[in-house]
């Protein structure tokens, strides 16, 4: 399939999307305005980002119609140990109609369930079921789910989620969990896929240093690869994730790279070279490491 900017997956969701995590309210505003200004039509926020206002007043300040965005929005589960109380099918309801106040929204185009933390996911599953009955939510689907965790939503007889948006980039390129979402109709969401990068969440605080010493055989590739393509490292490692079937997200907060992020559609990664960046997967997720967690392991820990 050629990838265009105006591609979009089977639900209908733009293959690039902009998103939000570790912006302020007032930089969400800001820089989800700037974002549609340039071109992006997907939006990705969340429940735990404590920025949907100002992603919200971004949308609208836009000037966009409704029907032109693409809004993702997710549900903290709950997580006991951080001291985050399990959320159950009513209060998992309650929170998107929140969110959808928040936000300035009549419904969502994708509602996920952020993490498996809970005990109640399935609980909080059907909970997103019937918000999708409702009208509230177009699609519905997860994040951070590991093969395990569909298989239990599989096993447990219940529609199986529309996307399920995972961290993917050369070092963490989830092949095996891949192959299973796309056989079981399920779309693959990038996130964090510039975080090989040394340029990666290096302000204080957000955690970019963690795990630095595995980075550099993929940083070399990358470079290389870009290099030869003439284009950023950033371009490089988004394009790679387009060329093996994944929408991604990406994030800035400076108006010139917000644009740049989203001119992807005018390269084309030879094969040799996507082979070279396919051989560094080290199975390594790092984008919640500065946390000490794996998302995905945690519910094998739960009963």
């Amino acid at each position: 399939m050629e990838i265009t900017k105006n591609s979009r997956n089977r639900i209908e969701m733009p293959l690039v999307g902009y998103g939000t995590y570790q912006l302020s309210t007032m930089q969400a505003e800001t820089c989800v305005a700037e974002a549609l200004k340039a071109g992006f039509r997907h939006i990705d926020s969340a429940e735990g980002y404590n920025n949907e206002e100002g992603t919200g007043k971004g949308i609208k300040a836009s000037g966009l119609s409704r029907d032109e965005v693409f809004v993702t929005t997710k549900l903290f589960p709950g997580y006991e140990k951080w001291g985050s109380k399990e959320k159950n099918y009513k209060q998992s309801i309650a929170t998107l109609k929140e969110q959808l106040k928040t936000l300035q929204l009549d419904y969502v185009d994708l509602y996920l369930i952020h993490a498996p933390f809970a005990s109640l996911r399935l609980e909080q599953w059907n909970a997103l079921i019937d918000l999708r009955k409702q009208g509230l939510a177009k699609h519905i689907g997860v994040s951070n789910y590991s093969q395990e965790r569909l298989e239990e939503i599989m096993d447990a007889d219940l529609p199986m989620p529309e996307a399920n948006q995972v961290e993917f980039h050369p070092i963490c390129a989830q092949t095996d969990l891949t192959n299973f979402m796309q056989n079981n109709s399920i779309e693959p969401v990038g996130y964090s896929s510039l975080a090989p990068l040394s340029t990666w969440r290096i302000e204080d605080g957000q955690g970019g240093e963690v795990l630095s010493e595995i980075k550099t055989e993929c940083q070399n590739v990358t470079r290389d690869v870009a290099e030869k393509l003439k284009v950023s490292e950033a371009k490089v490692l988004l394009r790679w994730g387009l060329q093996r079937g994944y929408a991604v997200l990406t994030k800035s907060s400076k108006p010139s790279r917000i644009r740049e992020n989203l001119e992807l559609f005018d390269f084309f990664i030879p094969e040799d070279d996507m082979s070279r960046l396919n051989t560094l997967d080290l199975q390594r997720p790092m984008a919640w490491a500065a946390n000490g967690v794996d998302p995905m392991e945690i519910a094998a820990q739960l009963k």
